[in-house]
């Protein structure tokens, strides 16, 4: 009698221990594998760009900017970067230095006749108007001036480079401000309208 009682009470404390273990396990596992997944995805992502990346580095024809030589294209970053941080703002480039940006304009940036217009004067490293950050500044023989680019140099010059900071950027926070404009056009017209 008491036996089977007893084996009635641990059977249904075994049953209850492994529902509550299961309902607790349950929820959290599924996430859990979900989120090892996707991880798993974007490493083996990664993995297969970086050989090709670290291939493509040492495939670079060299670059020759007046003086100077890049062999590939993060050393022209780095060179073209280094000037942009530490030149002095609204001061004219040396002649050394005006020979590798002027080189660099000319041939590789895609809109070089309008940047230098008339005649390249000098170049300097300024603050930038709207986007409050230093840039390349083209100042030309009749006292105008113009910013560009140089990353987008660096993409011509080196085909098939895709920096790490697009310099399309720029006309992606233009295009939105066209919309802004428009939209408060619309907003006055409504206006009146209801007036």
């Amino acid at each position: 009698g008491p036996r089977s009682v007893l084996r009635h009470s641990s059977e249904r404390t075994r049953r209850r221990s492994t529902r509550t273990m299961s309902d607790e396990t349950k929820p959290e596992e599924v996430p859990a594998a979900e989120v090892g997944e996707k991880r798993k995805a974007e490493d083996a992502e990664a993995g297969d760009a970086a050989p090709d990346a670290k291939k493509e580095k040492k495939e670079w024809t060299p670059v020759k900017l007046g003086p100077k030589s890049f062999a590939a294209p993060e050393e022209m970053i780095k060179y073209f970067s280094w000037i942009l941080n530490n030149m002095t703002v609204n001061q004219d480039m040396n002649d050394y230095e005006f020979m590798v940006v002027d080189a660099c304009l000319r041939r590789a940036h895609p809109e070089a006749d309008k940047k230098i217009g008339c005649g390249v004067k000098t170049f300097q490293i300024r603050n930038h108007p709207e986007h409050d950050t230093r840039c390349y500044m083209v100042l030309r023989s009749d006292g105008s001036c113009e910013d560009f680019s140089y990353r987008k140099c660096v993409e011509v010059l080196f085909p098939g480079f895709t920096p790490a900071v697009k310099s399309g950027g720029g006309g992606r926070g233009g295009r939105g401000g066209g919309r802004g404009r428009g939209a408060a056009r619309g907003g006055r017209g409504g206006g009146r309208g209801g007036g």
